[in-house]
């Protein structure tokens, strides 16, 4: 994941998330062996500032209450959520150099990115770069 030298950087958390996304793996497959867990799904989300553009993006939740809230504590400032994606789904923020957004969901993360970029692109942003990426499951 790289980064831009903008103002008001992005400050991604997914990286301290992992022991969140190992735990739900851990505890679905307890459950599938316990003859439960088939129909566990997950919810992600993404919370941005739009004054500053700081983000934030969360995924593996148990509900989409709880993603959301998780990303709006993530983000600096004035955030509110700009996206959801739900199970088996991913999501990406890309942002331009002057600070242009865009953000998509897909359930591959390499589309999801792609989706990103070109909103974010036709937004009027040049030198967008995705910042921001997670799927669920």
């Amino acid at each position: 994941m790289s980064h831009t030298t903008a103002k008001a950087p992005v400050r991604p958390r997914a990286r301290r998330l992992g022991a969140a996304t190992v735990l739900g793996a851990l505890l679905s497959a307890l459950l599938a062996g316990c003859g439960g867990g088939e129909d566990v799904d997950y919810f992600g989300a993404i919370a941005l500032n739009p004054q500053t553009r700081a983000a934030s993006i969360v995924a593996n939740h148990q509900s989409q209450g709880e993603a959301n809230s998780a990303a709006l504590n993530l983000c600096t400032g004035s955030c509110s959520v700009v996206l959801t994606f739900g199970n088996g789904m991913c999501g990406a923020l890309a942002r331009s150099t002057l600070g242009t957004v865009g953000y998509a969901s897909n359930s591959s993360k390499s589309q999801a990115e792609a989706n990103a970029m070109s909103q974010c692109r036709s937004s009027g942003g040049s030198g967008c770069e995705v910042l921001l990426s997670m799927c669920n499951g």
